[in-house]
């Protein structure tokens, strides 16, 4: 891996606050990026790219600020070989996605601060990732379990709007009270040209309320920054 300073020159960690904002408040912009996105199951083309991915799908939803949210990872139930996924990215652009985390809310039907709280957590603990950028690895928990706390962003907040349609379809169009929490890979603006950006994630040991749940997701972004 990268040494601390050399790992700062690529990427932010969450005791910075990039573009005058905290790096949690970036972490509920990229939710709420990902809940402003309608989820048309029946029709590829108009699918959520957090599970139907195609190039196009990485402009949807971004504004004129100087963030861009990339789609996570879908679920896998093999991560030997990442999914890889194009994207074309403006020059100047920061680059922001969720390796692996959870946004709740009362649209869910959790009744008060404790409930979402627990859900953030979810299976955080024990999810083992890592990232690389152009090569370089940047974050690695198995090799480095220290790294978590660079980029955890614990339990926060948040107001969460969702849209009709959302990829959560249980959850009626609106804005709730919520929280967010998770691990997340904030990349510094690359140069013109084409990079990589490769995460992957795994989380097979459940809290108590979760035993069903796992992630397991393998990407590895072309980008091209233009």
């Amino acid at each position: 891996m990268k040494s601390n300073a050399e790992t700062r020159e690529l990427i932010f960690s969450v005791n910075e606050k990039p573009y005058n904002k905290s790096f949690a408040d970036w972490a509920v912009w990229w939710w709420n990026h990902h809940l402003s996105i309608a989820d048309i199951k029946e029709n590829n083309s108009l699918a959520h790219p957090r599970d139907n991915y195609s190039p196009e799908k990485c402009s949807w939803g971004q504004d004129n600020g100087p963030v861009w949210f990339l789609p996570d990872g879908k679920d896998q139930s093999d991560i030997s070989k990442p999914e890889i996924r194009e994207c074309k990215v403006p020059q100047g652009k920061a680059l922001l996605v969720q390796i692996v985390g959870s946004g709740c809310s009362k649209g869910e039907g959790l009744k008060d601060e404790e409930e979402l709280r627990n859900c953030a957590i979810w299976v955080l603990p024990t999810a083992e990732f890592s990232a690389k950028i152009d090569g370089t690895e940047v974050m690695n928990t198995k090799k480095d379990p220290g790294v978590r706390q660079k980029f955890y962003v614990e339990p926060y907040k948040a107001k969460l709007t969702y849209v009709k349609n959302s990829y959560y379809r249980e959850v009626k169009a609106g804005t709730y009270d919520g929280m967010v929490a998770g691990y997340y890979l904030f990349v510094r603006p690359l140069s013109p040209g084409l990079h990589d950006i490769e995460f992957d994630e795994s989380a097979i040991e459940f809290l108590s309320g979760f035993p069903k749940d796992q992630r397991l997701s393998h990407v590895k972004y072309l980008i091209t920054v233009e």
